[in-house]
């Protein structure tokens, strides 16, 4: 039986992942991306790509296949500088809104949203699928846009549609080179001397587009899952990546520091026009600790599984070195 999928965010890191895994899994994809887009790496596979963009509605009446049987919409603006808020709400709330609106016209069945466990905000304590969602009131951006992205995503069920929203946290593993990938080569270049003392949740990249394909015949419409990892300290993780990679170990700074130098980045970049390394909302966010997010029902439902961060960070360390984008030995994995 013949198996279609739609893919948006292809070229990016969880997108380009995703489409491996379907191909390998016997899926026909079909890659939506940008006419400036790189696709070196889609190439890679027997799909179609087709041009277009999700704020661009009649392009995605073009690109959609009829009958499709599953749209991934993987696409999402992970934008930390307030500057770009308005591009951010049009690619992430519109952009949504455009894929399942055409989606359901289009005749597809199932639509599985890739949504961000910073729907819920600044909120702290253990939380859970079930802990209300404050993504909509939070002075960060991303966190709003990607709450009200994933609503839009839900009004698909209205539409017919079997609508299900997997939250990752953070993600890490091969084809990383923009997210904490970047880390690598900040190491490598001197240009991180200090990481703040914050709290992350590795999720390896793999186990998470493992999910999103489980989440299309075992996910429940209506109904979202969280897919997280290990909480290790951010010092710890960054410390890691310079272990691995043979780059001096950054010391660790108070948060304060972060945050007094992502207000001044912001005022130096209003007169340069260069997006800051460092903002606000990224000095907020690598400082988060108090908070746990949990995968009970995503490992129950999904049968989603987790691994150590280390391993994480070795396969995307060897990837990187296998692709020739760093110098080292590509045999490096976690035991």
């Amino acid at each position: 039986m013949s198996k279609t999928a739609f893919v948006t965010g292809g070229t990016g890191f969880i997108g380009v992942n995703l489409i491996e895994l379907l191909v390998n899994e016997g899926w026909s994809v079909t890659a939506l991306h940008r006419p400036t887009s790189d696709v070196k790496f889609l190439s890679r596979f027997p799909i179609s790509l087709v041009q277009g963009s999700i704020t661009d509605r009649d392009s995605l009446e073009r690109a959609i296949p009829e009958g499709t049987d599953v749209v991934f919409h993987v696409a999402g603006d992970t934008n930390f500088w307030s500057k770009n808020n308005a591009q951010q709400d049009a690619n992430n709330i519109g952009g949504t809104r455009n894929m399942v609106e055409v989606a359901a016209k289009k005749g597809v069945g199932t639509f599985i949203h890739t949504s961000s466990n910073a729907i819920w905000g600044r909120a702290q304590g253990t939380i859970d699928e079930e802990t209300p969602a404050e993504g909509e009131s939070s002075w960060i951006n991303y966190e709003r846009s990607k709450c009200l992205a994933e609503r839009e995503a839900m009004k698909g069920t209205e539409l017919g549609m079997k609508v299900v929203s997997v939250n990752p946290s953070e993600v890490v593993g091969p084809y990383d080179t923009r997210s904490f990938g970047r880390l690598f080569f900040l190491l490598r270049d001197g240009k991180l001397p200090a990481v703040s003392p914050g709290t992350i949740q590795v999720a390896h990249v793999h186990d998470v587009v493992r999910a999103h394909l489980d989440a299309v015949t075992k996910g429940r419409s209506g109904q979202r899952y969280l897919l997280t990892g290990d909480v290790i300290e951010f010092p710890n993780f960054v410390g890691e990546i310079a272990r691995v990679s043979g780059a001096k170990t950054p010391r660790t700074a108070p948060a304060w520091i972060f945050k007094v130098f992502g207000r001044v980045s912001v005022m130096i970049a209003a007169i340069t026009g260069k997006e800051p390394d460092v903002t606000p909302e990224i000095a907020a966010s690598m400082s988060d600790t108090g908070r746990t997010f949990l995968c009970e029902k995503a490992i129950r439902e999904l049968g989603y599984r987790t691994r150590a961060p280390e391993l994480a960070i070795r396969d995307n360390y060897a990837w990187l070195v296998k692709e020739g984008l760093l110098a080292g030995s590509p045999a490096v994995r976690a035991p």
